[in-house]
């Protein structure tokens, strides 16, 4: 079996989970088995945050990222519970951070691990969602559109300015496999307009296929949904 690590950015997430006391952490199971699947963490912390008034926004926070990311490990590694729960462990006892663990938290961590295993709740959905978006080469991650003013001087440039054209460019920021990276688009009056005739009718098309959805009785995911 591949030797599994605590990312730096779920450490402290992991901390809390062996950490919080058992009372709270049934509590927090409720709440995410319960709850509508979110895409996005913040809304899924919005939504439960009430419920668990114990733990400080923040600390929810980072405990929910690294829920969704054990998730994840049996979508992107192709790894079974057990795999799961005994990768982690070892994980665990091998990283400095957590050198302080007693032998009852490590044991107590892989049974909160196989409770969370055990449920097919709002963080376990979202996470196969997510792993859906990001099946791609290429992925967005950010656009912006800048305009400038171009001037168009006479024959003689000291004659002054014979018109001015304005001028787009869309810069792309997208994540492949070699990391971050980004490219820009020259674009004209029509290319903008045109865009945003395709953009306005893709989401057009979305309204459609979502009531479709709601017509079957199937779950439509919005990336965007926030239950206010």
């Amino acid at each position: 079996m591949k030797n599994l690590r605590i990312p730096a950015q779920y450490q402290l997430g992991f901390t809390l989970i062996i950490k919080i006391h058992e009372s709270f952490f049934n509590k927090l199971m409720k709440a995410i088995t319960e709850i509508h699947p979110f895409i996005s963490i913040d809304s899924l912390v919005e939504e439960i945050s009430p419920k668990l008034e114990e733990i400080a926004i923040n600390d929810l926070q980072e405990v929910l990222r690294a829920i969704r990311s054990i998730y994840a490990l049996g979508n992107q590694e192709n790894l079974n519970k057990n795999e799961i729960i005994t990768g982690l462990k070892n994980a665990v006892s091998s990283d400095d951070t957590f050198s302080d663990l007693s032998d009852e938290e490590l044991a107590r961590f892989g049974e909160r691990l196989a409770k969370l295993l055990a449920i097919d709740g709002s963080i376990s959905i979202s996470s196969k969602a997510i792993s859906l978006l990001q099946e791609y080469d290429h992925i967005l991650l950010n656009s912006h559109i800048l305009t400038d003013v171009r001037p168009v001087f006479k024959s003689e440039a000291k004659e002054g300015i014979a018109g001015a054209l304005i001028v787009y460019t869309l810069k792309i920021e997208y994540q492949d496999a070699s990391g971050l990276r980004e490219f820009y688009v020259a674009l004209d009056s029509n290319d903008v307009r045109n865009l945003q005739g395709q953009l306005s009718e893709s989401l057009v098309k979305a309204e459609v296929i979502e009531s479709m959805l709601n017509k079957v009785d199937v779950l439509y995911l919005d990336p965007n949904y926030n239950s206010k």
